[in-house]
């Protein structure tokens, strides 16, 4: 199917049988991304009585009851929820079709930099920039509900541990609040957290995005409830940088957090 969109003043093309999906897989018996050292995600066939939900244990259907942390293990879209006392439930207000812009920028050494953090800095932390932020918006400027932020394409990244002996990359206090001046409701990226991993428990750039008084766990008249961030999502290496339409698909479960399926297709002009 061949979708006709206005943006920005002109008409674009999308073609619906040509979407990327951003999301990792979920493998429950093999190799998985995972942050802060929480437990692997995994299955089981459901028991009741003489019942089993596997075939090959000669079950009549296979039933897996599944254990996961959405934060930790894989591709995952969180709320205002993540942060605050109030439940604001994962999908709250989503429109799952949007424009996404979609940038590459490599995290640099934060010694070398001007950026700013609290808690503060490390000089071995690896930021993303204001600066480099907005050189590669410079270069496909639009006014998006979404941003997209690649950090890498390596492979490998599908099923990379995030701890201590290999600390992520995160935002800088200057190039978050870039993102939000710049008027992105939803933020995608390839990284477990837009925090550091290890932040004295201030999530300084959660607080920023959604407009919460730091220090805080209220919503007040400023926080914006309908906004998102997806961490964790993987953009491969053939996707070039630009304009996306992006269906972020996200099951309706009450949390504040869930694992989800971005998927972009490319607007043609």
């Amino acid at each position: 199917m061949i979708l006709s969109i206005e943006f920005d003043g002109k008409t674009w093309t999308v073609d619906t049988s040509d979407g990327t999906s951003l999301a990792i897989p979920m493998d429950f018996e093999g190799p998985q991304p995972n942050h802060f050292g929480a437990p692997k995600a995994t299955r089981a066939p459901l028991k009741l009585g003489e019942f089993t939900g596997d075939t090959t244990a000669g079950g009549s259907c296979n039933v897996d009851t599944l254990s996961l942390t959405p934060h930790c293990n894989g591709t995952h879209t969180e709320t205002v929820g993540h942060i605050v006392d109030d439940d604001i439930f994962v999908g709250h207000g989503l429109q799952s079709l949007m424009t996404a812009t979609l940038v590459t920028v490599k995290p640099v050494d934060s010694a070398g930099s001007t950026d700013s953090y609290r808690p503060d800095l490390d000089p071995t932390d690896m930021l993303i920039t204001k600066s480099e932020l907005e050189s590669a918006l410079e270069k496909h400027r639009g006014s998006t509900r979404a941003l997209i932020i690649r950090t890498h394409s390596d492979e490998s990244q599908r099923n990379v541990a995030y701890n201590q002996q290999n600390y992520p990359a995160f935002l800088s206090i200057e190039a978050m609040e870039s993102i939000v001046e710049s008027g992105f409701s939803h933020l995608l990226l390839d990284l477990p957290s837009v925090d550091r991993m290890y932040d004295d428990g201030k999530l300084t750039n959660h607080h920023l995005f959604w407009k919460v008084k730091e220090g805080s766990r209220a919503i007040d008249s400023e926080t914006d409830q309908n906004k998102t961030i997806t961490e964790m999502a993987f953009a491969p290496a053939d996707l070039t940088d630009g304009l996306y339409l992006l269906n972020l698909q996200v099951p309706a479960l009450g949390t504040d957090a869930a694992p989800s399926n971005p998927v972009v297709f490319p607007m043609k002009g």
